[in-house]
């Protein structure tokens, strides 16, 4: 293998970016297949998703490139993703014309690489052939979703990076030497940071003279700015995109939806190279490229691994039929999925998979039935003050498997249906549908769909939120008229589950997810901004002509 250390790629503007090459040994043109991360270049080395050997012994010419203002590389980063997009394009093109290329290029990586291959597909590169994207988001800027909601978890990211590289984040040695002891002080403070209101004069990113903590200010200000998402070239428009593109994500996942999401946005773009060519691959795994089988004591099977199910040979077969013209397959089907308690897999022509059946189950007081109730109103209190969790650990210390029935919250209404006298398999996407009125104009209703077992152990298996006035899509705001009945429609999230006999479907239904999604603070102002709140009694409506259910597809 050769290798080429450094290569200073010029950018348009003319910030370069440090990129290393991994060759064959022999002289020639190879198709290339390229990664862009801010985690620095050289971490490849130890990542089992990223086996550069094998790659390079199929054929293919690596690169991996450090993005704009990370580690090596020249610039500024905008953590809010606003560079990825040209700088993808440049790249691209840039390796394309190289003696050492072919001029086919893919694109592959996970979570912000996969990010970065989104980017620069909805850019539409001429020789940017197929990519591969795992783990990320294309439809919202970084830390936001489409309800135009943030999660704390763009802040806690700008901590990570920057206590992690803190001379090539804060070169200047006076302004590292200040701020380095605020930073360690601040993040074992930022879970009572992230209830600072207003959230754009959060202590924890207000410390001068660090660029990537005024991108999180940037994004409080802005989130509710059409401008603000215009700047970042979010969302990506799948329209836009012409190549082949292989998603990838787990049920553990962080990125599921998103990643699923990215998905079906592909299956339904005007250009037919990327709808006809888009392929998904959900497995058991959580965020990561060690896509493991056993999480927080879930034994999933060693046989479910990404090693066991060998994915780099997926992705390698997948290069070899976009990039060399070959007549291989990553694997059958468009989807390929594994079900979570049955622990096998399954093919099917799209997703959701049109096999699945929609059942409606109805809420009522304490009960799910698929019988409609009889009328009435669940009373739900939203106090933003006190919001009710997107996540815990539980007894036993685990977080993605934990045991939801030990989260009590006074704000949280639960229900269940009788035990299931059957195998219950859910495969797609769970809709809520909520008929609701409150005394405030503007609010949140999140719902989780949970497994309940006859010991009581209650785990998770999907969950989501509506924001009222983003109700009807992004960049609306339709505030409510209180005491009026409104009809909230949303989806709570994908899943492929098997329920066993005896167990029960759960429901939780709250006014928060924090601090997954900020807190909705019930009044007209941005919730990013308020800095008062108003208590929200809501009303949701069950039976008769309002009667509030979810939709669950089963199999």
């Amino acid at each position: 293998m050769r290798t080429i250390k450094d290569l200073m790629i010029p950018m348009r503007d003319g910030v370069r970016l440090a990129t290393d090459l991994y060759l064959p040994e022999a002289e020639g043109r190879y198709p290339l297949v390229l990664m862009r991360t801010p985690y620095n270049k050289k971490g490849i080395e130890g990542d089992p998703m990223y086996d550069y050997h094998r790659y390079v012994e199929s054929g293919y010419v690596i690169a991996v490139q450090d993005v704009r203002g990370t580690l090596a590389s020249e610039g500024t980063i905008n953590q809010n993703g606003a560079n990825e997009h040209k700088d993808g394009y440049d790249t691209v093109e840039y390796l394309a014309a190289q003696p050492f290329c072919d001029g086919n290029v893919g694109m592959y990586g996970l979570s912000y690489f996969g990010f970065t291959q989104m980017a620069a597909s909805g850019q539409r590169p001429p020789h940017l052939k197929c990519a591969t994207p795992f783990m990320c988001k294309s439809l919202s800027t970084f830390g936001t979703t489409s309800m135009q909601t943030i999660s704390t978890f763009h802040l806690g990211w700008a901590y990570g990076q920057l206590l992690e590289h803190p001379e090539e984040y804060m070169p200047d040695p006076e302004l590292r030497a200040r701020a380095l002891p605020i930073l360690r002080e601040n993040r074992a403070k930022l879970g009572e940071f992230g209830l600072h209101l207003p959230m754009n004069e959060n202590p924890a990113a207000l410390i001068d003279g660090v660029p990537m903590l005024h991108d999180y200010i940037d994004l409080c200000e802005g989130v509710e700015s059409k401008e603000f998402w215009e700047s970042t070239m979010s969302p990506i428009d799948h329209d836009q995109i012409h190549t082949a593109l292989l998603y990838g994500t787990g049920w553990m996942d962080g990125a599921l939806n998103d990643t699923i999401d990215c998905y079906m946005a592909s299956r339904r773009s005007a250009d037919t190279l990327t709808r006809e060519n888009a392929r998904l691959l959900i497995g058991p795994w959580t965020h990561g490229g060690d896509l493991p089988w056993n999480i927080d004591g879930k034994d999933f099977g060693e046989e479910n691994s990404g090693k066991a199910q060998d994915v780099i040979g997926m992705l390698i077969r997948f290069f070899d039929r976009y990039l060399k013209g070959e007549e291989t397959d990553c694997f059958e089907g468009r989807v390929r999925y594994f079900m979570q308690n049955t622990n096998d897999w399954h093919t099917a022509s799209d997703w959701p998979p049109p096999e699945a059946e929609m059942t409606r189950y109805y809420l009522s007081e304490g009960a799910l039935g698929t019988e409609l109730p009889e009328e009435g109103t669940l009373d739900m209190t939203y106090d933003p003050s006190d919001p009710a969790p997107s996540a815990f650990a539980d007894s036993n210390r685990h977080f993605l498997t934990a045991d939801w029935s030990e989260m009590q919250h006074k704000d949280v209404l639960r229900m269940s249906t009788e035990p299931l006298d059957r195998e219950t398999r859910i495969a797609g996407l769970v809709k809520v549908t909520l008929f609701a009125d409150t005394d405030v104009p503007d609010t949140d209703f999140a719902a989780r769909l949970t497994d309940i077992a006859p010991d009581g152990y209650e785990r998770l298996i999907t969950q989501g939120l509506v924001r009222a006035r983003h109700r009807n899509g992004l960049f609306t705001c339709d505030f409510l008229n209180p005491g009026e009945v409104t009809k909230f429609e949303f989806p709570i999230g994908n899943a492929g589950y098997a329920l066993a006999p005896g167990h029960r479907l759960g429901l939780h239904i709250a006014g928060s997810m924090f601090p997954a999604y900020n807190r909705n603070l019930n009044t007209t102002e941005a919730p990013s901004l308020g800095k008062d709140f108003a208590v929200a009694h809501d009303h949701i409506h069950v039976g008769g002509v309002n009667a509030s259910y979810v939709e669950v597809p089963l199999i």
